[in-house]
Order: C-alpha cells, then sequence, then structure tokens
C-alpha cells in the first residue's frame, strides 16, 4: 500500500499505515540489523514548499539528519537506510556518511514547486531491503560533481558523476577538513595546491558553476575554478577573490566582471555561482541564493572554450607575477552544461544552508 501523496500544511507527519504495533517485541532494534521485514522502519520527511523558490525537476536533496530512533535500529553502517517517495518507490540516492544516528546523504526528488510540500520517506532496519546507491542518477543533470570529501590519502578526487574524476596535487590529508556539506579542502594559496580534471566545458555553450566557499582574507586572486586557455574568450573562470579590488570575480579571459561591493573574505561560508546562457553573452552571478545587483551581466564576447584542462583551487595565469591559488576553503564544486534557473539557485542555497529548516523529519512508523 502506498503512502497518501502529498502532505497539506496542516499535516505535517505522514499518517502511519497498516503494521505491527511499533511497541511489539520483534527481535530487532539497537542497531542490529537482524534482517527480518518486521524490522524495517521509516519517517516522513515533508520538504516545505515555502522554502522551494520555483518548480524543479531531478533535484538533489541534502539530506542532514541525527535521530536516536534511526540509531537504535539501523545497522552501524548504515547500508540499510534508503529512500522512497510517497508511493514506495526507492528514490536514487548517495550515501555521504553514517555513524550513530548522524545522517549525511544526497537524494534525487523528482519534482519539487511551491504549491504542494513533498514527503519522502527515510527507511532502516532491514538490510535485505535496501538496494544499491547511485550517485550518477542522482547528480544526472551535472557534468561534474566534486564533493571534495576525498581523504586525499591517494592523489584521487572523485567526481560524482564518475566521468571527471580529479587529480590532486600537493594536497595532504590535513588539507581534508570539516566543511559545508560534509568535508571539503583547504589550500594556502600557494599556487602549488590544486586539483586538476578534464574539462566538460568547450565551444559556445551555456554553463552553471558553483561552489561553496570560505574565503580567507588575501589581496590576491584565489581561484575557485578554471578551464580553458589565456587567449581572449577562450577560458572561464571563477575566482573567490579578484586580487585587490576585495570581490568576487569571473569571466572568460580579457573579458571580465567584478562586480564591486560583493566582498566574500573572511565573511564565512558563501554559495556562489555563475550561469552564463551562452551566445548571447548574458552572465548571472548568485551568491546565496540571491542575484546580485548588475545581474545579467553582458560579456564583451561569446565564450569560445577550447578542449582543456580544468582545475580546482588555482588559475594557471602566467602573467599576474603571484600564486593565483585559493586562499580558504572549498566544498561541493559542480559544474552543469545547462543553465539553472534562480529557483532552482535560490532552492538549493536554503537546502544546503538550512536543512533542518528545509524539511521536517517525522514519527518513526512500521514499513509496508
Amino acid at each position: 500500500m502506498p503512502h497518501a501523496a502529498g502532505v497539506n500544511d496542516a499535516d505535517r507527519d505522514a499518517p502511519p499505515r497498516d503494521g505491527p504495533d511499533l511497541d511489539a517485541p520483534d527481535g530487532g532494534g539497537s542497531g542490529s540489523g537482524s534482517g527480518s521485514s518486521s524490522n524495517a522502519r521509516e519517517k516522513p520527511i515533508v520538504i516545505d514548499k515555502t522554502k522551494v523558490a520555483g518548480p524543479v525537476d531531478g533535484f538533489p536533496v541534502w539530506i542532514d539528519v541525527t535521530d536516536a530512533q534511526i540509531a537504535a535500529r539501523a545497522r552501524a553502517d548504515g547500508h540499510d537506510i534508503y529512500f522512497t517517495d510517497s508511493q514506495g518507490t526507492v528514490l536514487d540516492r548517495e550515501m555521504v556518511s553514517y555513524s550513530s544516528g548522524h545522517l549525511l546523504a544526497w537524494v534525487r526528488v523528482p519534482h519539487l514547486d511551491m504549491t504542494t510540500s513533498v514527503t519522502i520517506y527515510v527507511v532502516y532496519g532491514d538490510v535485505t531491503r535496501a538496494n544499491q546507491q547511485n550517485a550518477q542518477a542522482v547528480f544526472a543533470g551535472y557534468a561534474a560533481v566534486w564533493h571534495l570529501d576525498d581523504s586525499l590519502a591517494t592523489t584521487a578526487v572523485a567526481d560524482a558523476t564518475n566521468t571527471y574524476d580529479g587529480t590532486a596535487t600537493g594536497l595532504a590529508p590535513t588539507a581534508q577538513v570539516a566543511a559545508k556539506l560534509g568535508g571539503g579542502i583547504t589550500f594556502d594559496g600557494t599556487g602549488n595546491q590544486n586539483i586538476a580534471f578534464t574539462s566538460p566545458l568547450t565551444g559556445t555553450g551555456p554553463h552553471t558553476i558553483s561552489a561553496w566557499v570560505d574565503q580567507q582574507t588575501t589581496n590576491r586572486i584565489s581561484a575557485i575554478l578554471t578551464v580553458g586557455t589565456n587567449a581572449t574568450d577562450q577560458a572561464r573562470f571563477l575566482y573567490g577573490n579578484y586580487g585587490n579590488g576585495g570581490t568576487v570575480g569571473l569571466g572568460l579571459y580579457n573579458d571580465d566582471w567584478a562586480p564591486a561591493g560583493h566582498d566574500l573574505r573572511g565573511a564565512g561560508w558563501k554559495l556562489v555561482e555563475w550561469t552564463y546562457e551562452g551566445t548571447n553573452k548574458k552572465t548571472h552571478l548568485f551568491i546565496d541564493g540571491q542575484e546580485i545587483t548588475g545581474s545579467p551581466h553582458a560579456m564583451t564576447g561569446a565564450a569560445n572554450t577550447p578542449a582543456s584542462t580544468g582545475t580546482i583551487g588555482y588559475a594557471p595565469e602566467p602573467t599576474f607575477g603571484n600564486p593565483t591559488g585559493m586562499v580558504g576553503v572549498l566544498d561541493e564544486v559542480r559544474i552543469a552544461t545547462a543553465i539553472r534557473s534562480p529557483g532552482w539557485v535560490a532552492t538549493e542555497f536554503a537546502n544546503q544552508n538550512s536543512p533542518a529548516t528545509f524539511y521536517s523529519v517525522g514519527a518513526e512508523q512500521v514499513a509496508p
């Protein structure tokens, strides 16, 4: 029997469905994961429609939940935890970490909008029912997604789409630090630390580049991500600080935009998103989910990006005369070969900046 579709504002917790009494002994619990179907439990996660800024499809929702009841019933390794929609269909997920009831995961929700609060369910307690993770499906709308949770014990830096894995240079395991969404990587600004990848951005097409940035104080260029070459309009770069101007910067090389009044230095975690429309040369900059004053901005020329190696945390620019490495911490760096809508960007910030207010977690009930 499926769950009731959707919820009303007055009905924040989904009602329990037919099943055994939660208080009846069943031989499970205490994180045993015994495999009996009677041990399976679930909790509704109600996504608040007022936090959704526009209709979005295939949206990766960031789940950050700490729950004593999940801790009591789920396996210690979390391998029995998965998610379903209101009809019981298993949703694509990527488990980031699980420890003692603290769950971090990405879950792809087919549709969100401002008219209906959507309920999904976290299911746990029966390892025989859990399906395999599918990070590629969760981030199907992206060319590359680097969570930057990597241990850095090797040079490998994973791309969740399994297409553009990166290679770290000069980054020891101590560079892996607690960040905005799980782990992140801290860069010292020397220019000797970077993550190289094969760029998915070529030609004149659109893009969305985004990252969580904790920009530390510097008067030098502090690079988040660069691709392309040092020829006019043949690069795409995003900087957390654009030199002495004390502002975020972006551009196509010799065709740059450094909007005044947007100094990220010492401001803590900021979600920076740059969308480029393509041949019409319009570029948009969003900080913490809001499009800045002066955006959209028309670039002088259109991008004509050649195939290249891209870098995270460094700009390989020979003419500046000083290092152009990131001074600060980066988390959740993404590239899409499509334009994200303002509604998508605002919803993304609402979810990732404050998961506890983006959704509410309801009472435990027997899973169907």
